[in-house]
């Protein structure tokens, strides 16, 4: 079904025809973008400049459009395993590159400036961890700075001095919007600055502006939308930033069911970052009142697990036979799933979720050992719901 909102159904439908293919695949590193970043810097309405490498010598490269009083910062990728918005933003390029939205004014170039810098951690990103090549996490770095990514990220901020900062990670697949909700496939939050989290002009805007992005996606999905805590952290460079005096918005890329490579939250992110841009320009976000942010669903930690199999029977021919729930989730180093719970699962949802009535396992189990067997044994018996 198309969106109501005639503006982002057509803007999504240039979306499904000018995002990058290449790029869909669930971790992204330098050498997959890098045709794409290359494309890009000969766009001649883009300006794209090397600003600096990371720890082993990866170049971090700023795309910026425009030439306005208004300046937008977006990065993408700090953890170097997040990397749905870094497609997502290259994404944004193409589509302002190609044509002007309909819902932004004929010389929105003169009013804003737009600054994206994809993957700020490419060390991060080939290996596939959170952290930079120094083992540090960039995310806790805003105030020692000891990496030179996170130093350039603080550069940029204090150069550029952005009227709103889009800082855009990615969670863990468990996150619920809210508790029995959906899975959380988009959170938002606006930074706290200080541990009394005050609310002042520049904070106020970022959660007006957030409601009105969640307003938009709630068209595609309704109840995946989460808002993410905000216990003040100082070392983090969301809060940092938003102490600048940036309205600050996280945009954390969750799952979506039966998308692996997290497409769906590629796609929204795009809308997101559009409806942010165009509602900063148009002041249409003044409509909304922190009651509309705080409307937004708690992001709830661990509200599923990938599968829950229900009504298993454990049978090791030596004891008394019982049904027990059995919880797995991935293993974060090999694609094996590895028992999470085992009891009673009531509160608890799966991404895939499997009665197991009739089916008997032999063995007695055990947290944390690996349940390749025991998936494979129900999903042969049964159909998965």
């Amino acid at each position: 079904m198309n969106h109501p909102n005639q503006i982002f159904a057509e803007f999504e439908q240039r979306w499904q025809t000018t995002h990058w293919p290449t790029l869909n695949k669930r971790q992204l590193v330098y050498a997959d973008i890098k045709p794409v970043l290359d494309k890009l810097a000969v766009a001649t309405a883009l300006e794209h400049k090397v600003i600096g490498t990371s720890y082993l010598g990866t170049p971090i490269r700023r795309f910026t459009l425009g030439q306005g009083p208004l300046v937008v910062l977006a990065w993408t990728q700090m953890h170097g395993n997040e990397s749905t918005a870094t497609a997502a933003v290259l994404d944004w390029l193409q589509l302002l590159l190609q044509h002007c939205p309909a819902d932004l004014p004929d010389d929105w170039q003169e009013l804003i400036t737009l600054h994206v810098v994809p993957m700020l951690n490419p060390d991060g990103a080939a290996a596939g961890t959170r952290e930079t090549a120094q083992g540090i996490d960039m995310n806790r770095d805003a105030l020692a700075q000891q990496t030179p990514e996170g130093r350039l990220l603080w550069q940029q901020v204090q150069q550029l001095k952005p009227t709103v900062a889009f800082n855009l990670h990615d969670q863990n697949p468990y996150y619920a919007a809210g508790e029995g909700g959906d899975p959380a496939t988009i959170a938002f939050l606006a930074p706290a600055y200080h541990p009394d989290k005050h609310v002042d002009g520049p904070r106020l805007r970022a959660k007006q502006l957030i409601a009105h992005m969640r307003q938009i996606l709630s068209h595609w999905l309704p109840q995946g939308i989460g808002r993410y805590d905000d216990t003040y952290s100082q070392r983090s460079f969301g809060d940092a930033i938003a102490g600048t005096g940036a309205s600050t918005i996280l945009i954390e890329s969750g799952e979506h069911r039966h998308d692996p490579n997290r497409q769906v939250a590629r796609k929204l992110n795009v809308m997101a970052l559009q409806a942010g841009l165009s509602a900063l320009l148009s002041g249409v976000y003044q409509d909304y009142g922190l009651a509309d942010y705080y409307a937004i669903p708690d992001n709830v930690s661990d509200g599923f697990v990938d599968v829950k199999m229900t009504n298993l029977t454990i049978d090791d021919g030596e004891h008394p036979s019982y049904q027990v729930d059995v919880c797995l989730n991935r293993c974060n180093v090999s694609p094996s799933y590895v028992i999470e719970f085992v009891g009673d699962s009531r509160g608890q949802q799966g991404l895939e979720e499997i009665d197991g009535s009739g089916v008997k396992w032999q063995q007695l189990p055990q947290l944390g050992a690996v349940a390749d067997t025991l998936l494979a044994l129900v999903r042969q018996q049964v159909t998965p719901r």
